[in-house]
């Protein structure tokens, strides 16, 4: 069956206008039927709008990464779909259908670059262009606006080794921008390099946005890169709790979330709140003139609670007072005493 034919069959109605992508209900689980399992997304719902920059930002362990890869067709989800703007759902394509669709419609940057290590800079970003039969002399000449773009020009006839580390970075984006993607997925794209060059790569994914209308999903720890998105999503344990808009401090997000009630009607209080309701598990509510109102019922006196010692999502020790695991950022159900 030809990938036309198999794409017909997984596509429903296109997207409204302004939408690149579509996330609906995600999970995922690691680990088969006898082993231990690890849900590393739970239910994650989510737009990508056109021209946009959207940022990722959780602790190691939240499930980043396992979305990045089941957005870009890498990973097949346990379940939920992922829609792109002509109604494709990708999580529905075969596997030699997904590499046709990733092909001619996403890009890739890696956090570790992955270029070919025996091939020229220019050679790498070349590759994805003839993955598609692009024309010879059309894919010399996008290789040479690009890495003209980029400032690597000079470098074209360089391998990897060869190369710096932000040089090598902007060879993977000239490479992920090679075959005009409507989408950008980019894992840590200012990990290895400085903070001067993180501005030139996010001031040129600007550009390109405006230029272009591509748009880009960045997952980072860099504080750099919530200062250049349009929007970001916080993550946790698997489940998107806030969103914050331009300018965030990701030293204090509890100043710009906004709370996310996800498909599964769940909502996470934020830690600054718990820690000021000295870890209340009880609540009441109400809905008045301004909205839903959570009442926390006060504890019994001498009621005994079960002592957490370690994660249950990833076994470390949690330090006494917590409210969620230093390593993973799993949220517990209670202070741990």
């Amino acid at each position: 069956m030809m990938y036309g034919d198999m794409k017909r069959k997984v596509q429903i109605e296109p997207l409204p206008e302004d939408l690149a992508l579509q996330a609906v209900d995600i999970y995922h689980v690691y680990g088969l039927e006898h082993q231990n399992k690890v849900v590393a997304l739970k239910g994650v719902s989510f737009d990508i709008k056109k021209g946009e920059i959207l940022g990722i930002i959780g602790p190691s362990g939240s499930g980043k990464s396992t979305l990045l890869l089941a957005l870009g067709g890498m990973l097949k989800p346990t379940a939920g779909q992922i829609f792109y703007t002509d109604g494709t759902d990708i999580t529905k394509l075969p596997e030699e259908d997904q590499f046709d669709f990733r092909r001619h419609n996403i890009g890739y940057i890696f956090q570790e670059q992955n270029l070919i290590p025996y091939l020229s800079a220019e050679k790498n970003i070349e590759m994805p262009m003839k993955l598609i039969s692009t024309p010879f002399a059309k894919r010399k000449q996008k290789v040479k606006e690009l890495m003209e773009t980029l400032g690597i020009w000079h470098r074209r006839d360089h391998t990897p080794k060869r190369i710096s580390g932000g040089e090598q970075q902007r060879v993977a984006i000239a490479r992920a921008l090679a075959n005009n993607p409507s989408l950008i997925f980019a894992d840590e794209p200012t990990g290895n390099v400085d903070t001067e060059t993180s501005t030139q790569i996010l001031d040129l994914f600007k550009e390109l946005k405006e230029e272009t209308g591509t748009s880009y999903l960045l997952c980072s720890h860099d504080p750099i890169v919530g200062e250049f998105s349009d929007r970001t999503l916080e993550i946790r344990d698997g489940i998107l709790i806030g969103e914050h808009l331009e300018g965030i401090d990701l030293t204090d997000l509890d100043s710009s979330r906004f709370l996310v009630l996800d498909n599964q009607n769940r909502i996470t209080i934020p830690e600054k709140a718990l820690e000021e309701l000295q870890g209340t598990l009880l609540y009441t509510w109400d809905i008045t003139k301004e909205g839903f109102i959570l009442k926390p019922l006060s504890r019994q006196e001498g009621q005994r609670e079960r002592k957490i010692k370690n994660c249950t999502t990833c076994g470390e020790e949690i330090p006494v007072g917590s409210y969620s695991c230093p390593r993973c950022g799993a949220k517990l159900t209670r202070v741990v005493r």
